[in-house]
């Protein structure tokens, strides 16, 4: 697939929701890249797992601006959301399973 055969991250989000509660694990990296207030409010630690807090169905951090959705720490994601392809075969999944409406 082409970039422009691709549907825009931004309308389909697909990949930032799950109804797992622990489903965006940050590494120690991930965390210190946070600003304080934002680690507060958008992380949850399970022992000493930190993973990114969930709300209704996606991550805090995921945000609606009329028909986009915008990751509000985009510039401070987690590697694992950096690593993501858009297109590769983790998101062909997602866009299946989780895709928002």
């Amino acid at each position: 697939m082409t970039d422009a055969e691709l549907e825009d991250c931004r309308l389909c989000a697909a990949c930032c929701f799950s109804p797992q509660e622990r489903y965006i694990p940050l590494k120690g990296a991930d965390h210190a890249r946070l600003t304080a207030e934002e680690a507060r409010r958008l992380t949850a630690f399970h022992g000493n797992l930190c993973y990114m807090k969930m709300v209704d169905g996606h991550c805090l951090a995921l945000v609606k601006k009329g028909a986009e959705w915008l990751c509000s720490i985009y510039e401070r994601r987690p590697q694992l959301c950096r690593d993501y392809e858009r297109g590769g075969p983790a998101c062909v999944v997602d866009r299946e399973r989780f895709r928002p409406s």
